[in-house]
């Protein structure tokens, strides 16, 4: 076998202008692999955003005078306008903008390839009405990241163009119940599940909810309702009319609310016992009525339920619009709670406990600069605004790599990835070059587990954005590899994305499982590396059990790195005659400056409650060391574990009154945003403006850690407790 050669020669190919490797992998050889209600190939309502680079060139490069009439129909969700909401006709200049676009209904039923899918995004970019939202008029430079689609039942194609402003009025007895003089203040919880009408999300009564907005993004529309594009959102009067309706039956309730309708065929996520978002939710701002709790009414709720193919593909590739969407549907009606209840600089809190293990981890990722550009539009125009994420929680997994100058041995080094039997789901490894580094000379390979080369892309030139296919022994397509700039001027990558080991689909090529090996070569002209390493990481992969993709995690298996310590328990140290490296395995989407990163610690083994004898889960994630990265690193820290032999926080479940046991550095977010929200509340106008210089670390409370330390690394500035006592919860 390891002599056959190839009958049919891999493809080469340019990378199509505005397209990224991904979206070539989803629409061209990979499009047999996602799950059929995600196969985006044959989907008629596409998901995108649109990132303009502002330079001239190609054939796209203006917006027509008169936009012709196009068979692609495009669509925006909900924006949000800053300032005065983009009155007057005014450009509200933003870089990166999320939308829907249609297929022509003649081909909607087909599949489509890159070149189609380019021409179908530039030409929904060129309607008339979008040219208002963006920096630039200039579109030659833009890059498009296309997304898992809309399903064709939650999609209401019907709107003309833009959501309406929902039917919604502030409550006029809120002041009466809260006084004048605590501060309306809003957290946003951004997730899946959300029990919008759990009791601990209601005042003392029962009978007033404290979430103002929710919006389920894959619930059946009604159709009547114009005020979001897919899916359904659900106001404050409407959630107290259905449990004056309802009483305590919350499957009637939610039945009759028509949220647990399913449009993707994978299930309600409120029909479960627990969720992800429920836990979530309840530990940023739930209040219990078994503990006599007094609910913080004045903390106002805002929640977004993503879809479940977003939990289904752990990958995260596929979300970019949907969470941007959700960003400015929060900033939005933030803006309709602040005017409603006449607050000034309205403060806001937002909580997104999902992570993503690709990208540059620069802060400079295309879905992260969108979110920190809403983000810092509002600081300015707004008020205060608050981005709360997890750290992750792959630090043992052998999922991140980095490669220094001294690793090259005659010009090549070596990387052990394997692969794994009974794969329903693709893989992915991205390769990042240092910032403004020249990689011409340098070549990466592919090898399979009988050492048979599956693939090679060479930096010939400057600026050459290329693809190759992976072909096995008879021809067929069994994975991809890339090379592209990201961002003209700062880091190249190469992608390369493989087939599953056992694809769902019987015919569609398989990828053989075991142990393959990436070979990074340089010729001897090639420049070296100076400070910065070459960095790896592989995207997750892994199996939500309520979901079952089938995926099965791939990691780096290098033989230098040791796992387990002397006495049996896994290593949380860097072996550094390893390639594989557990610092460097943050949370891709956290490391913009404008968000803070929440890393998860265990409580010391014992009754009392100790923050000083607290260590870091052994999965939580942590930034670069020594690094000139700075931007990824933990910024804080809180309990996601209750003890070593007692795992995860103890949160509400899906229905009032029921409880979960959950774990991870998800857990250790909510804890951060709600005492943020909390100080929020109380803190005055100065000292706000003074934290946000850095990012609001100095508004929490909590133990500080003071000196360099390796513990420092992985907790950041401050371990901030829970806000309950935790001995009360381990009797539980």
């Amino acid at each position: 076998m390891t002599g056959r050669r190839h009958r049919r020669r891999a493809l080469i190919y340019r990378l199509p202008d505005g397209l990224g490797p991904y979206d070539v992998w989803n629409f061209g050889s990979g499009r047999a692999y996602a799950p059929s209600s995600a196969r985006l190939a044959s989907r008629r309502y596409l998901t995108a955003i649109a990132a303009l680079q502002d330079y001239p060139g190609g054939a796209e490069s203006k917006f027509p005078r008169r936009a012709g009439r196009s068979s692609n129909r495009v669509w925006l969700p909900t924006l949000w306008k800053p300032g005065k909401r983009g009155e007057g006709g005014k450009s509200l200049g933003l870089m990166f903008l999320p939308f829907v676009v249609s297929k022509p209904a003649r081909q909607a039923k087909s599949d489509e390839h890159p070149e189609a899918l380019r021409k179908r995004l530039f030409a929904g970019l060129r309607q008339g009405r979008i040219r208002r939202y963006l920096a630039s008029e200039n579109i030659a430079g833009t890059r498009f990241r296309a997304g898992l689609p809309v399903t064709d039942r939650a999609m209401k194609p019907e709107l003309p163009g833009e959501p309406t402003a929902p039917a919604w009025r502030p409550d006029a007895q809120l002041r009466a119940r809260i006084g004048q003089q605590k501060r309306i203040t809003v957290i946003a919880v951004i997730d899946d599940g959300i029990p919008f009408a759990h009791r601990n999300f209601r005042d003392a009564s029962g009978k007033h909810t404290r979430v103002e907005f929710c919006w389920l993004q894959s619930a059946l529309p009604d159709r009547q309702q114009t005020s979001v594009l897919f899916g359904r959102e659900y106001t404050r009067a409407q959630i107290e009319g259905y449990i004056a309706s309802h009483g305590d039956d919350e499957d009637e309730l939610y039945d009759a609310a028509g949220s647990v309708e399913d449009t993707e065929s994978l299930a309600s996520m409120l029909r479960r016992h627990t969720t992800h978002g429920a836990h979530v939710m309840d530990l940023a701002t739930g209040y219990r009525p078994e503990r006599d709790a007094a609910p913080a009414e004045e903390i106002r709720i805002i929640a977004v339920q993503l879809p479940n193919l977003l939990t289904m593909d752990t990958s995260g590739i596929g979300k970019d619009m949907y969470l941007l969407s959700a960003l400015h549907y929060i900033f939005n009606r933030a803006e309709m709670i602040a005017e409603g209840y006449a607050i000034d600089r309205a403060r806001l809190v937002v909580n997104f406990s999902y992570g993503y293990f690709g990208g540059p981890h620069d802060g400079r990722f295309d879905i992260e600069e969108a979110i920190s550009e809403l983000v810092k539009k509002r600081r300015e125009t707004v008020g205060p605004t608050a981005l709360v994420l997890p750290a992750g929680n792959s630090f043992l997994d052998r999922l991140h790599a980095s490669i220094a100058d001294s690793e090259f041995t005659r010009g090549e080094v070596r990387l052990p990835w394997r692969l794994q039997p009974n794969d329903r789901t693709p893989n992915y490894v991205e390769i990042w070059f240092p910032e403004n580094f020249n990689p011409t000379g340098y070549k990466v390979e592919l090898l399979d587990p009988m050492g048979v080369k599956r693939g090679r892309i060479a930096f010939l030139r400057a600026g050459l954005a290329k693809v190759i296919s992976l072909v096995d022994e008879d021809g067929r397509a069994i994975g991809q590899m890339s090379v592209d700039e990201h961002r003209r001027g700062l880091r190249w990558r190469v992608l390369i994305a493989t087939a599953p080991s056992e694809p769902e689909c019987p015919d569609s090529p398989a990828v053989q499982s075991g142990l393959w090996t990436i070979a990074i070569k340089r010729e001897r002209k090639a420049p070296k590396l100076a400070k910065e390493s070459i960095r790896c990481w592989i995207q997750r992969d892994t199996d939500p059990a309520s979901l079952r993709s089938g995926a099965r995690q791939s990691y780096f298996d290098d033989g230098d790195n040791a796992l387990y310590g002397v006495l049996g328990a896994p290593l949380e140290v860097d072996t550094y005659s390893a390639l594989v490296r557990r610092f460097g395995s943050l949370n891709g989407l956290a490391t913009s400056k404008e968000a803070i990163a929440v890393a998860g610690y265990r409580l010391a083994s014992g009754s009392s409650f100790s923050l000083e004898n607290s260590a870091p889960a052994a999965y939580s994630c942590a930034g670069i060391q020594k690094s000139g990265w700075p931007e990824a690193r933990v910024t804080c820290s809180s309990m996601s574990d209750r003890s070593k032999v007692l795992p995860g926080t103890v949160a509400a479940g899906v229905r009032s009154g029921t409880r979960s046991v959950m774990q991870g550095t998800s857990m250790a977010a909510p804890f951060v945003a709600r005492q943020l929200a909390m100080t929020f509340v109380s803190a005055s106008d100065e000292d706000v403006l003074a934290a946000e210089r850095e990012n609001y670390r100095s508004l929490l409370h909590g133990q500080e850690q003071r000196h360099r330390s390796l513990k420092k690394d992985r907790l950041g500035e401050v371990l901030v407790p829970p806000h309950w006592q935790p001995s009360i919860e381990i009797q539980d």
